[in-house]
């Protein structure tokens, strides 16, 4: 059976989702950007990801699987939802932002209105 161009274009992306998801991921896990060695660890996990997942995903559009719908559907959206949970998770584990406190200059300001009194 040849697989349908859409499918394959599909299993590219999908690939290319898991692929990015695992090298940085595995980077973070190994010493982050300025490592030689996380770098290399992550391409080299992220492409057997990607080799692995594309394989599969090939496999599933072949006449001979036995794999039920429901198994292939969360094969299939896998990467996608791993990706969005680790990008929300991502957002929600930044520190907030520091607001400059508008009530300190309005306080610094009155007091440089109002004179000092002398001590009596």
């Amino acid at each position: 059976m040849i697989m349908s161009p859409g499918m394959l274009l599909f299993g590219l992306v999908d690939s290319c989702i898991a692929f990015f998801l695992v090298f940085y991921v595995s980077r973070a896990k190994f010493g982050g950007i300025k490592s030689g060695f996380a770098r290399t660890m992550g391409a080299i996990l992220g492409t057997l990801v990607f080799i692995g997942y594309f394989g599969v995903i090939v496999w599933f559009n072949t006449k001979v699987y036995t794999v039920s719908q429901a198994a292939k559907l969360t094969v299939y959206l896998a990467p996608i939802v791993l990706s969005i949970l680790m990008i929300t998770l991502v957002l929600l584990s930044q520190p907030s932002k520091k607001k400059k406190e508008p009530e300190n200059k309005e306080e610094s300001a009155e007091s440089e209105e109002q004179p000092e009194q002398p001590a009596v």
